[in-house]
Formats: C-alpha cells, structure tokens, sequence
C-alpha cells in the first residue's frame, strides 16, 4: 500500500497541489475515514487543509496537533447519526465541545464530519451554523 501511494497517489497529488498555489488558491484534500495511514503524505505534498474528520475513526483534537501549523483542520460534526437523528440541543453541544477542543490557537474550521447530505435535519443544520456563529467567533469566550 505505502509503495502504491507512493508511486501512483503522492506525485499526481503535489502537481494538483503545486498547480493551486500558483493561482493563489489554498487548497484541502477530502478523503473519508481513518486517516492516519495517509495524513503524513498528505501534508508532505503540500495539502493547506484535511477534510473530514470523523468522529468515528479519529480524534480531532489528536490530529489537530499533529497537523499544528501545517494544515487547517475542517470536520467533526458527526453527520451520521448526530444531523440526520439528533436533537438541536445535541448538536450545539457537539458545535461547543468541539470548538472548546480545537479552535484555540485557529487552524479550525467547524464543518459536518464529511458532508451535509438530504439526511441532515435542517433544523439540526442550522442548529450548526448558529452554534458555530455564537460560540466559534475569536477571541473565544466558550
């Protein structure tokens, strides 16, 4: 597998990269699930940002670390069970913990752990936007 990213993944991605950043434009990688394989390779060819991170399969406050002045971290909203099925009161609690976790310091952009797709609750979505209006604005007072 590393061999194959390598070879075949790795330099394709840095043309991409390489070709945004001549125009100006920061750019994110969205891949889904467990990142850790992959996460040093993505910052090695030079991604600004890495989109999702899913609560399911990694810590955002871990990565966030990890990612520490190289990459801005967008996701963990979890929009598998918390925005399609949660109730508004669930979700600002997400909105607020997760931004209590990881937006000190900047690098953070709150977003749905992946997507917003037809499933999500509008009403949990703008649960969402409002929490992160009122809580995510710096200086931080959460």
């Amino acid at each position: 597998m590393r061999f194959a990213v390598a070879k075949f993944v790795k330099p394709f991605h840095r043309e991409i990269v390489e070709i945004a950043h001549q125009g100006g434009v920061s750019i994110f990688k969205h891949p889904d699930g467990n990142l850790w394989p992959i996460l040093d390779d993505l910052l090695e060819v030079g991604f600004d940002g890495i989109h999702p991170i899913q609560p399911q399969c990694m810590e955002i406050k871990e990565v966030k670390e990890h990612l520490r002045g190289k990459a801005f971290v967008p996701g963990n909203i979890d929009c598998t069970y918390l925005l399609p099925f949660g109730e508004k009161e669930a979700v600002v609690e997400s909105v607020k913990e997760t931004i209590r976790q990881v937006a000190p310091g900047g690098g953070y952009i709150l977003s749905s752990s992946n997507s917003i797709h037809p499933g999500c609750k509008g009403q949990n979505l703008i649960a969402m936007f409002e929490a992160t209006k009122k809580y995510g604005v710096y200086p931080l007072s959460i």
